[in-house]
């Protein structure tokens, strides 16, 4: 018998990634346990073969290694028993650390498009035939999933600063998309935030190489004995966009490489965000040598990844709703100009649910000045963490009223209820409803859709 592995808490989105992984990595058996409750990952569990059990302290007495979500302590009775018993406990970084060890690491890291640029960059990988594993923070149609389990030897990653998890990582390859200030809860200031990434770029081996946007200021604090290569629009970018023209959702480019012309690229995902995601992974690929034509002819096949800007359809009139994950005053405001870019003609109602009483309050004022590029926006509740349940320290409201000092028509509606009747009663064709955030308010979209 090989060796066997449970998962606690192995629906979480990266849980259920690294589970099914595990399996070609490792050599193992994998066994998992969660709440009752359905996510979008059951269905990918399920066309692993990988089964979920109830919790019971009796599911890890036959495991040589227990992996634990983020979401549960030790007080929790699988991994208290697996303490018991003396079987080793490792947290999801720590695990992921430990299988990114075992291959040749990739790892993406940035305040904003870690996603979609891992989920480019196993596309182009795939295609190449590299056969990479994938360990994605959402559902990629384009990969089949939120991972792929590769023969290859390279391990493309999404590789989070949060609590500064990614430290457990020792890549061959970093991307860092850029540096901002974000987890308030547990980041000091933007100081602290640029600590993190630099302790990670000095784990790069001299051999490996790192990969940073040009134009963001806080990236200057990146020091490395492996070579750096940039990205991005600016003259002195060594992998860059030139020549942009945007048209509805799409936009088309020249890629330059050290100055030199080396083809066009066409993309189908909205916002000039999403040109530097793609920059990025061509840096990286061409780096690893995959041809710089089979690269772009990849990236105009690439059709996005779940919860970004996400069409989740039209309501009875031709209203036209789509979702976003954005909950990072940056990240709205980048939305928004998307949005406006690739719909100059619509009326855009902009629907936030803010994610953390910590972020609303640190970011209150980056907050307030997001949303310059939409005609109305709906504030929700506050999405709270488990961690903050009775410790409200600010309320939406005044989020809403900060955004109508801007001059934007802006408006508090507690409930997604509310807000589900509120739109339903005021919607015209020409409008483009987008609904913004971390926690449940995609919910509205898809209620109004059907």
């Amino acid at each position: 018998m090989g060796l066997h592995i449970h998962f606690v808490g192995i629906k979480g989105t990266g849980m259920s990634a690294l589970a099914q992984i595990s399996a070609q990595i490792e050599g193992a058996t994998i066994s998992g346990s969660d709440v009752e409750e359905s996510f979008f990952t059951d269905s990918v569990l399920k066309r692993a073969k990988i089964p979920v059990l109830s919790f019971s302290p009796s599911n890890v007495e036959k495991a040589d290694l227990v992996v634990a979500s983020a979401a549960y302590t030790n007080q929790h009775p699988e991994i208290a028993r697996a303490l018991e018993l003396n079987i080793p406990v490792l947290s999801y970084p720590q695990y992921l650390g430990r299988l990114l060890s075992k291959k040749r690491g990739i790892s993406i890291s940035g305040t904003h498009g870690k996603t979609t640029t891992t989920a480019m960059m196993g596309l182009v990988m795939l295609n190449a035939g590299f056969d990479p594993t994938i360990v994605v923070g959402s559902d990629v149609p384009s990969i089949g999933g939120n991972a792929h389990s590769g023969t290859g030897e390279y391990f493309v990653a999404e590789s989070c600063e949060y609590r500064r998890h990614f430290l457990y990582y020792s890549p061959e390859h970093l991307v860092i998309t850029n540096i901002e200030f974000d987890h308030p809860d547990y980041f000091q200031d933007l100081d602290d935030v640029i600590s993190a990434f630099a302790e990670l770029a000095l784990k790069v081996p001299d051999h490996g190489h790192i990969y940073i946007w040009a134009e963001d200021p806080n990236c200057q604090a990146i020091r490395s004995t492996a070579p750096i290569t940039t990205f991005g629009l600016s003259e002195s970018a060594d992998v860059r966009a030139t020549e942009i023209l945007f048209r509805d959702e799409q936009s088309s480019m020249k890629i330059m490489l050290k100055g030199q012309y080396v083809g066009n690229l066409d993309l189908h995902v909205a916002g000039r965000h999403n040109i530097l995601n793609a920059l990025a992974t061509i840096a990286v690929c061409h780096e690893i040598g995959i041809p710089i034509q089979e690269i772009l002819s990849s990236l105009s096949q690439f059709n996005g990844t779940k919860r970004r800007f996400e069409h989740l359809g039209s309501n009875t009139n031709g209203a036209l709703i789509v979702d976003d994950y954005a909950h990072h005053p940056t990240e709205i405001r980048t939305t928004l100009e998307g949005a406006r870019l690739s719909f100059p003609d619509r009326r855009i109602r902009a629907v936030f649910q803010p994610h953390t009483f910590s972020r609303t309050e640190k970011l209150l004022q980056e907050f307030s000045l997001a949303f310059q590029s939409a005609d109305e926006v709906v504030i929700a509740d506050i999405f709270a963490s488990a961690r903050e349940q009775g410790h409200e320290t600010i309320s939406a409201l005044t989020l809403a009223e900060l955004i109508k000092e801007q001059g934007i028509q802006a408006r508090y509606i507690g409930t997604l209820d509310d807000i589900k009747v509120y739109l339903n009663q005021t919607l015209a064709p020409e409008d483009l409803v987008l609904t913004l955030g971390a926690g449940d308010i995609y919910k509205v979209g898809l209620d109004i859709v059907s």
